[in-house]
């Protein structure tokens, strides 16, 4: 336990590793390449700070309402939570809104400019008292208030990523992949597989409905211990599958977008499960 904890505590001397892929980046000639890099490098940063702050505990990725209500596991997060109304509070602890204490500018960007904006379906755009801001970095949901003494895939766990492909979303955020935590009196807490009709909460994936080829050296991910990393997705097109070890996706159109997530029989992706 003491060695785990340890490792932790030594997260934040390994952001400066990512320095090295930022500087690679700044060298390429896309400056939207450059610009995502350093927000995810930024993101991953906020995250290893904020587990400090809260006793070693991971963001959450989910709100209610009060202590006895359902998880809201399937809405978006309002970005910023009173863009629609200046009394709200709505999403105002989650991790999107919840990290931007520790971003070194006031407010991070939270999309890549290589991305395409999305309304979400059923919300009146017209009706706000401030600016949304637009969203393309998804978070790890499986990490919803995770202690961090459980994690066993530190160097090589997804935190934040690219999840929506090249598309951002106006004025909301989502986890990708994420918990169906559909059940109040049980905790929202992941739980590896064992047995699908019992395992509890089961998983749920959101499939890119844009291209996840959105950078020439491959997609961002900010990993749990600092680093920043890059993998190429949709390496193969349909019918031939992708790797596994680095492709949560498979089944890539023309597009370099996917028909299926590569997840067990509980609904999770391995890629992105903290043990």
């Amino acid at each position: 336990m003491k060695r785990r904890f340890a490792s932790w505590g030594l997260c934040l001397g390994v952001v400066l590793v990512g320095a090295q892929l930022l500087r690679a980046i700044g060298d390429s000639s896309d400056p939207a390449e450059k610009i995502c890099a350093q927000n995810l490098h930024r993101a991953g940063t906020a995250v290893l700070m904020y587990f400090q702050d809260y006793d070693e505990t991971l963001p959450l990725v989910y709100e209610r309402e009060t202590p006895s209500s359902p998880w809201l596991w399937n809405e978006p997060i309002p970005v910023p939570s009173d863009w629609r109304n200046a009394n709200s509070r709505r999403g105002l602890s989650v991790w999107v809104n919840s990290l931007t204490p520790y971003m070194r500018a006031s407010r991070w960007n939270l999309y890549c400019p290589a991305t395409l904006p999305a309304k979400v379906s059923g919300v009146d755009y017209t009706t706000r008292v401030k600016s949304p801001v637009g969203v393309s970095y998804t978070y790890n949901g499986y990490l919803h208030a995770y202690p961090g003494a459980l994690v066993e895939r530190l160097e090589d766990l997804p935190v934040i990523w690219e999840g929506l492909g090249r598309e951002h979303l106006i004025g909301f955020a989502v986890a990708n992949p994420y918990l169906r935590c559909d059940r109040a009196d049980k905790p929202c807490l992941y739980t590896p597989c064992t047995d699908p009709a019992t395992t509890y909460p089961r998983g749920e994936v959101r499939l890119p409905r844009q291209s996840v080829w959105i950078h020439r050296g491959g997609m961002f991910f900010a990993m749990l211990d600092g680093k920043l990393v890059t993998r190429r997705l949709g390496a193969r097109l349909a019918p031939y599958s992708t790797d596994p070890a680095i492709d949560p996706f498979d089944q890539y159109d023309s597009n370099g977008i996917p028909a299926v997530a590569r997840t067990n029989a509980c609904g999770h992706l391995p890629l992105f499960a903290p043990r």
